[in-house]
């Protein structure tokens, strides 16, 4: 009877066993969302904000972004597929990594056609890189590849000054080069700024946009006084001119 009762016992351990080892175990409830997974969504979401936001000048600011998402997207593929058993979230990298590579991919076309077609005829391309002091001196504080521009019909790209910042409607303001500057306000150097003259009928209120401008350069730095002020337009001390001057004949 001992012997029957002991055998008896352990089959039924032995069936208790079997049961529970051969019931369907949902190994998803034990594994852990990848954050590389994640971090690659999460990057998409910034890259198409700033995308929607910028456009395609802000192509240079985002890209980056769109770039280490592909990055992360790549790596949390590889770790879900490595570590199967212990991560998911294969289908959180596939969308983010869909969407970092079209934003990119739109991004990048939308700003190579804009720059490709954005000069008007007839005018040169410069920047605020082209502007710098660099190769000037104290006797002459504009260099000789700058003053070559000096009556030249020019094309370059920037932001009003906030010094105007309430005048309403304004056809004359000082251009900048970067954002800084346009949100904060401050004495530019003489060499990063421009003074614009817009034609009637171009006028603008002011704006943290990034403007398209075209017109005849001149170079002048006689010490004056510039439209204006260092902040707003009620604002702090009245701005001091800088070297160049643009009359434009146009603006976008």
């Amino acid at each position: 009877m001992a012997e029957d009762s002991l055998f008896s016992d352990q089959g039924l351990d032995e069936d208790q066993l079997f049961s529970s080892s051969s019931g369907e175990i949902d190994s998803s409830a034990y594994r852990s969302l990848s954050s590389w997974a994640v971090g690659c969504l999460v990057l998409s979401l910034v890259g198409l904000a700033l995308f929607a936001l910028l456009g395609p000048d802000g192509f240079v600011l985002y890209a980056p972004i769109l770039i280490a998402g592909v990055l992360f997207g790549a790596m949390g593929l590889y770790r879900v597929r490595r570590h199967g058993f212990e991560l998911t979230g294969e289908k959180v990298a596939r969308v983010g990594l869909v969407l970092n590579t079209t934003i990119f991919l739109v991004g990048g076309i939308w700003a190579a056609v804009v720059y490709l077609t954005e000069v008007p005829e007839g005018y040169d391309r410069i920047s605020f890189y082209t502007l710098d002091s660099e190769g000037a001196s104290a006797s002459s504080p504009i260099s000789a590849e700058v003053a070559k521009y000096d009556g030249k019909p020019v094309f370059i790209k920037g932001y009003v000054h906030p010094g105007v910042n309430g005048l309403g409607n304004i056809s004359r303001f000082v251009l900048v080069g970067d954002l800084s500057v346009c949100c904060f306000g401050g004495q530019p150097k003489p060499w990063d700024m421009v003074e614009v003259d817009l034609k009637p009928g171009h006028e603008l209120t002011y704006d943290m946009k990034r403007h398209r401008l075209w017109g005849t350069m001149s170079i002048d730095t006689t010490p004056h006084m510039a439209v204006g002020s260092t902040k707003e337009a009620m604002g702090d001390k009245q701005l001091q001119g800088g070297f160049y001057h643009l009359e434009a004949d146009g603006i976008r």
